[in-house]
């Protein structure tokens, strides 16, 4: 059976050739040393200059020609005017001022977005979460969702191919392209957990959220040998939905290699609840939906992976079926009585009793 087809090195050398010019040029960035991070849809460069400063680079390949993603930029100013305890990127204008740069490769539109250095560990390279960190990023997980409140842009999409309220049809989708994915027990079943809630979602309070508060977009710090959030990225997949999403992502990923799946998820439900309350109709729906973000993602990288191998496919794909399983062998109705019960617990440490 032959390779799926991979990215030719010449591609890969034409878009960094294309990325060191574009800094020169664009953003007076002369001989910047570049290290590729990977990605899912952008390219993302570590930009380091020789005066000691770091940057992000962002290169997106097939661009739209329209501005359909100007909401993309707004969101960037929409939060870095927000008090936050923690970072976010920020904007690098042009040497003209602009918000990013444009080019025509071939038939293609390509983009560069340069973005400042948000400093931190990735949460997928700490080895070991703290119970105080988990908590510390479901309280996060809140300020970001009260950050981006009021924000509205006539280019935001209405939803996407991570929309946690879509699980089922992408879940479908995926299916449809490789039916022996099927077989798999455990897709029956998270996807039966999201059926029993999906009724439900419409009723539930909606906001504005990140929605991918994954183990790659959380940067960790430890100060004085207590870990904490030291800054969040990537705001590309935001959308307007159900407000429960940020915490049943943000819990998703926080189950990843954990011995105790449901005890992380807790601590970050309970950390969301002490900033922003859920009702009891959200933490019925937080474990299923969490649940469905793993499920889509391990059928998304699975099909993507056939045809497009990457190394940040088969990193994302390394911890996540395993964890599903762990996550499905509990009852769900269980799951959401624990949930309940952490609220409740943090809510009488709060206030002292």
């Amino acid at each position: 059976m032959p390779k799926p087809p991979v990215e030719s090195a010449s591609a890969e050398v034409l878009a960094e050739a294309v990325v060191s010019a574009r800094l020169a040029d664009g953003y007076g960035l002369v001989g910047a040393d570049l290290r590729f991070l990977g990605g899912e849809l952008d390219r993302n460069y570590r930009v380091s200059t020789d005066d000691g400063r770091i940057f992000l680079a962002k290169l997106r390949t097939k661009a739209n020609r329209d501005d359909r993603l100007r909401w993309q930029k707004e969101i960037l100013l929409h939060i870095a005017d927000r008090h936050l305890d923690f970072a976010v990127p920020t904007l690098v204008p042009t040497i003209d001022g602009d918000l990013d740069l444009g080019l025509d490769v071939g038939s293609e539109r390509w983009l560069l977005t340069v973005l400042n250095w948000v400093h931190g560990t990735d949460m997928v390279h700490v080895a070991d979460h703290s119970e105080g960190l988990l908590i510390d990023i479901g309280a996060t997980a809140a300020r970001v969702t009260i950050g981006l409140a009021g924000f509205r842009s006539d280019t935001l999409h209405d939803t996407h191919h991570w929309d946690v309220t879509r699980s089922a049809e992408v879940i479908d989708e995926c299916l449809a392209l490789d039916p022996s994915l099927a077989d798999n027990p455990d897709v029956h079943k998270a996807l039966g957990w999201f059926s029993d809630v999906e009724p439900h979602l419409d009723s539930l309070p909606k906001a504005m959220v990140h929605n991918d508060l994954n183990d790659n977009n959380v940067l960790v710090e430890d100060v004085d040998g207590v870990q904490k959030v030291a800054g969040v990225l990537d705001f590309n997949d935001a959308l307007y939905t159900v407000r429960v999403a940020e915490p049943a992502i943000a819990g998703a990923y926080a189950m990843l290699r954990k011995a105790d799946p449901l005890r992380a998820m807790g601590l970050i439900i309970s950390g969301y609840h002490a900033v922003t309350p859920l009702t009891d109709d959200e933490l019925t729906a937080a474990y299923p939906l969490a649940a469905a973000r793993l499920c889509v993602q391990a059928l998304t990288w699975a099909v993507r992976g056939q045809t497009n191998p990457t190394e940040y496919g088969a990193m994302r794909m390394r911890h996540t079926p395993p964890a599903l399983r762990r996550i499905l062998q509990l009852a769900r109705q269980s799951a959401a009585a624990h949930l309940r019960e952490m609220c409740r617990l943090r809510a009488t440490r709060k206030n002292g009793s």
